[in-house]
This record gives C-alpha cells, sequence and structure tokens, in this order.
C-alpha cells in the first residue's frame, strides 16, 4: 500500500508515495530524497531543501523524529490501519467493558499484560500462533486488565474470550 495517515501532534495528515522521489502530502506534491547516514541518521531533500533528521521507532507504527532541533512523535497507518483503528476507538466509546475475543484459532504463545495493569488501546496483549505464524492480539480499548481467561501454551478457538478491559 502506498496510502498512509501520519498523525504527528494529534493532526492527521494524508501520505500518499507516487514513486520512489516523489509524495503527494494533504494533496500538494513533493520532490523528496532520503539518503542514510547512520543506524539512525538521515538527510532529508524536500524540493532542493535539505534538512537532517534523526529517527527511532518505537514499534510497527510509532516514530520519534528530530528535524532541525525540533521533536515530533509520529504515528505512521496505513488507510486501512487507520479506518480500524477509528472503528476500535468508536467501539469502545460505547461500552465500559471490552472482551477481547481470538480471531482465529491457534496456541496462545505469551500473555504480554496481567491482571490490574493498564493497557492502551492497540498496546499488543498476546501472541497468537496460527498458520505457523506469531499473530499480535491488540487491545480493542484503554483501561484495566480486569480478567484473563486465557492460559500460555493453551489452545483457543475463533471468538474465544480471552481478556477483559474495564
Amino acid at each position: 500500500m502506498n496510502d498512509y495517515t501520519v498523525s504527528v501532534n494529534n493532526n492527521k495528515h494524508h501520505l500518499k508515495i507516487l514513486n520512489n522521489n516523489k509524495v503527494e502530502l494533504n494533496g500538494d506534491n513533493f520532490d523528496v530524497e532520503l539518503s542514510q547516514l547512520s543506524k539512525y541518521s538521515y538527510l532529508l531533500k524536500v524540493n532542493n531543501r535539505v534538512y537532517q533528521v534523526t529517527s527511532d521507532k518505537y514499534n510497527h507504527e510509532n516514530y520519534s523524529f528530530n528535524i532541525a532541533g525540533y521533536s515530533y512523535n509520529i504515528t505512521v497507518r496505513t488507510n486501512l490501519e487507520e479506518k480500524a483503528n477509528e472503528y476500535l476507538k468508536n467501539k469502545a466509546k460505547e461500552s465500559n467493558s471490552e472482551i477481547i475475543k481470538s480471531p482465529m484459532p491457534g496456541l496462545i504463545v505469551k500473555i504480554l499484560k496481567k491482571v490490574g495493569e493498564s493497557v492502551q488501546m492497540g498496546e499488543p496483549i498476546f501472541l497468537l500462533e496460527a498458520m505457523k505464524m506469531e499473530n499480535e492480539i491488540r487491545a480493542s480499548a484503554s483501561g484495566i486488565v480486569k480478567s484473563i481467561s486465557a492460559k500460555e501454551n493453551c489452545s483457543v478457538e475463533k471468538g474465544e474470550a480471552l481478556l477483559e478491559i474495564g
């Protein structure tokens, strides 16, 4: 996918990668060139202006950037991931308690939270192995873990309740 929603300080922007050296940001086209200097340092050229960028990746969608002395915390999601995130936010508002269910049959490899711990929406809470692949099961609401009905190294069925967030 080449269409992304980029959130900077809770402001959402639409980013489309047109080709290797051209992007569209909120409907405006930019010529870009990115060169890696070291593991965390880059030179970014945007319409013939050069910026030195330092970055750090927290997880698959959250990054920190330092550009010209300013720091930015950025979330990058595909448009599909953004729609799913909005759906989960709206669903969480409807209820005070959220039951996390297994999206598919598989084996619970690891439980990442304990009863009483705080959890943020979108945060990984389980590792589920299905069809020889590990999948992160993420929280669909923020809150406190009320109960965990799944156990590590045990099989679960699709739709089976795994955890309750209140």
